[in-house]
């Protein structure tokens, strides 16, 4: 089957994940939404995944493959959106598995609701068991103003972008490359051009946990990008609607994201000189924006917030301490596959 003009382009960077590839393409092929094409971007794999995809592609011509030198996560997203032809654009990760009804969902949202974006809620795989994620109770429609203050709040409307589909006219800016947290930029970059946005409590995509995963490597690097990107989104969404995002609600969400990095940074980081050095730089960074009141962060984010601008050093060995204690976070990073 050929698609001329597809309604969706699925977009899907590839990098070693031979062990996954073929469950995630299978489940793109069993869609019950038929018209699209699958666009496979090969980074360079050194793997059998090129391979892999071509295979697909021999057998099904709806799906089209690029192979590139590697370039990284965006980079390879940017070369699929600059080849897609369809209306709608969904992305899709290589190593998770969509529903049968995952496109057919989200396009009828979307068109029915007459939206810029539809989202769907999806549940993390596990290596025994997954745990599902319903982000909402019933199918929500929210404007735009609604949608930069979730983004915000983290309410029900996480910054992954696999789990939705979006007109393609919103796009407007390509993913920052080099960049770990590239969904969190580009969210806060595209949020501008949505109106309205439907979202679904329908569990239709699923996240594979890897601890080999972008986002579970690299934690001082990766998650300094985090900050960097939690503070694109503010100052973006500031510009955009000064009067509907209260300094309040600002603060907290910055202070959220760095206090969570620091503690990731502290406790994952394997070298104690670059975990040091990555804990002075979001301490510094703490001391220059300034501690909010306790009202506005709650006691336990105060507090963190607090001990890592003032004393990193005792922050760092806090977080390690509360990490070795905590059965319950040990059995879950121990069950993510490899």
């Amino acid at each position: 089957m050929s698609v001329t003009n597809p309604e969706v382009s699925i977009i899907v960077p590839v990098y070693k994940v031979e062990r996954y590839l073929n469950e995630c393409l299978d489940s793109i092929i069993n869609q019950t939404f038929t018209d699209w094409e699958c666009i496979l971007i090969d980074d360079g794999s050194p793997d059998n995944s090129g391979k892999i995809c071509d295979e697909y592609a021999s057998k099904d011509t709806r799906f089209q493959v690029i192979h590139r030198n590697n370039g990284g996560l965006s980079a390879a997203r940017n070369t699929g959106l600059s080849v897609s032809r369809g209306r709608f654009i969904s992305f899709i990760d290589s190593d998770d598995i969509v529903h049968p009804e995952f496109l057919s969902n989200l396009y009828n949202l979307i068109t029915s609701y007459k939206t810029d974006m539809a989202q769907v809620s999806y549940e993390s795989m596990f290596s025994t068991f997954t745990r599902k994620k319903h982000l909402v109770d019933e199918i929500t429609v929210l404007n735009r103003s609604e949608v930069m203050s979730r983004l915000l709040t983290g309410k029900s409307m996480p910054n992954y972008l696999c789990i939705k589909l979006f007109k393609k006219d919103i796009i407007d800016s390509p993913l920052p490359e080099n960049m770990a947290f590239e969904d969190i930029f580009v969210m806060g970059q595209w949020v501008k051009n949505i109106h309205k946005m439907v979202l679904s409590p329908e569990i239709l995509y699923t996240y594979r946990r890897r601890g080999s995963s972008i986002v579970n490597t690299n934690f001082a690097k990766n998650r300094l990008d985090f900050i960097k990107a939690t503070f694109s989104v503010a100052e973006t969404l500031r510009t955009i609607e000064p009067e509907i995002l209260m300094p309040e609600l600002i603060d907290r969400y910055l202070w959220k994201g760095m206090v969570a990095s620091g503690k990731k940074i502290a406790r994952y980081e394997p070298n104690r000189e670059i975990r040091n050095s990555a804990i002075n730089k979001v301490s510094a960074i703490g001391r220059n924006v300034g501690v909010p009141q306790l009202k506005t962060l709650g006691l336990k984010i105060w507090f963190r917030a607090s001990l890592l601008t003032h004393h990193p050093r005792v922050f760092s060995m806090l977080m390690r301490f509360l990490n070795k204690i905590d059965i319950h976070a040990r059995y879950t990073r121990n069950q993510q596959f490899h």
